[in-house]
């Protein structure tokens, strides 16, 4: 059977594609490998996004409109909007916390994300997929694609073999380490940032003594965290109810004297793991008729709502190339400029962000947080952007600053000699400054 479309992945990005085609009157096949829809194991915050505290996916306006019964998540850009009705949790504080505890707050008392499980919100969207009319194959994994002279052949497996499937346009949304995107080649030339590869867990039962704990994100810097090699710095976010969502290091963490007590309740709810090469990101996600959207084509993430406009934006473009029109340019342009990793600074924020304090004692990050206490500033970003402002009084981690500085920047040389010139700066301004490690702006022309 051949169709208008196919669509390999049933994610956010996938999912919103199938359903945006099908009801525009286009005969639809969605492929998803799972078995079952709702086997949800991918680990991730979940965070509905209206403001950020260090861009990395999706960069345009975002909204959540909240009624009694429901709410709507609202695209004001590419202008749609989608029903949901599952949990929503406000958060309203994002605060970094030092070894010795000093807070300093990017977000305090302001709304600027919502919780929302990916299990509701995409089991959601995939009844209005069946509900458009789509064909659906769950249990099905797509092992690459290619054009032909006037379609798209997309190479099958499942439980009765291999097969061939046809298509005028394919989408590929099958995420990180895309199949799609490897038998087309463009791995080739993307550099390799790293490999990711993470362990969440939910827990009930934390006994935070944090006041605004509940609608909060808290990151912990933990130079001395024990028994784990996972890392020095640890997270947690409400999950909904009396749940938190934590990294895979948190039994390191709970063995901090000043932090103890509040795990000796804590029960072990759900684990969840998320693995990938990260890569640079597609800049021109477009081959023959095969559209790469959302992670496939990031370096990890694009977030659910990035992941979204994509399936939404890509099969608008693909419904105007399909009535003869030349729109596939168009939504290039829109990927580029929607997405922060399609710009260098991207990848310079990311790399410094992790790095900064990788040098520094517990008594010297106390001392940075510290001083940046009351203000709205992610401490790593605000000191790697002015270190000289502990130059007189602390010269000596002012050293250790501008040396991490120095040699995290050579080393993301190769990465940032695969964005063209005119990327830098495409998206925040001037690509020459330091605006990387500045706060989110909006969109330009959308403050």
């Amino acid at each position: 059977m051949k169709y208008d479309l196919i669509v390999v992945g049933g994610g956010p990005g996938g999912l919103m594609a199938a359903k945006t085609a099908t009801e525009d009157g286009l005969k639809v096949l969605l492929i998803e490998r799972r078995k079952e829809f709702a086997d949800f194991r991918r680990a991730c915050l979940q965070l509905a996004y209206l403001k950020w505290i260090t861009p990395d996916g999706y960069v345009e306006p975002f909204n959540v409109e909240v009624n009694p019964d429901n709410c709507r998540f609202i695209w004001s850009r590419p202008g749609f909007s989608l029903n949901y009705e599952g949990p929503l949790v406000p958060y309203t504080n994002a605060i970094w916390i030092s070894p010795s505890g000093y807070m300093v707050y990017p977000f305090k008392n302001e709304l600027f994300a919502y919780y929302y499980p990916k299990e509701s919100f995409e089991v959601g969207l995939f009844s209005l997929v069946e509900k458009a009319g789509a064909e659906v194959r769950l249990g099905t994994i797509a092992l690459g694609a290619e054009n032909t002279a006037d379609r798209v052949r997309v190479f099958v497996q499942n439980k009765t073999g291999k097969h061939v499937l046809e298509a005028k346009v394919v989408v590929a949304a099958d995420g990180v380490d895309s199949r799609i995107v490897e038998s087309l080649g463009l791995n080739n030339n993307r550099q390799v940032i790293g490999q990711a590869s993470d362990v969440s867990y939910i827990l009930e039962g934390i006994e935070c003594t944090i006041p605004e704990h509940q609608s909060s994100w808290l990151h912990f810097e933990c130079p001395t965290l024990p028994n784990t090699g996972l890392g020095r710095h640890f997270g947690m976010g409400t999950w909904g109810e009396n749940k938190k969502f934590v990294g895979g290091n948190w039994k390191g963490f709970a063995d901090l004297p000043m932090y103890s007590a509040w795990f000796r309740n804590a029960r072990v709810v759900k684990e969840m793991a998320m693995s990938g090469t990260m890569r640079t990101p597609i800049l021109e996600p477009i081959v023959g008729n095969i559209v790469i959207i959302g992670d496939a084509a990031a370096p990890i993430e694009s977030w659910r709502q990035g992941a979204v406009a994509c399936g939404y934006m890509a099969v608008k473009a693909i419904e105007k190339e399909l009535s003869g029109q030349k729109a596939y340019p168009e939504y290039i342009d829109w990927w580029q400029k929607a997405f922060y990793f399609n710009e260098p600074g991207y990848m310079k924020r990311n790399a410094i962000y992790a790095s900064i304090f990788d040098s520094l004692y517990a008594d010297e990050i106390d001392y940075i947080c510290q001083l940046f206490q009351g203000q709205r500033v992610v401490p790593q970003l605000a000191i790697a952007k002015n270190p000289e402002l502990i130059k007189k009084d602390r010269p000596d981690i002012y050293d250790k600053l501008k040396q991490t500085i120095d040699q995290v920047t050579k080393s993301i040389e190769p990465l940032l000699a695969t964005y063209p010139p005119e990327a830098d700066g495409a998206i925040y301004g001037d690509g020459s400054s330091e605006v990387y490690l500045g706060q989110w702006r909006s969109y330009p022309g959308y403050e």
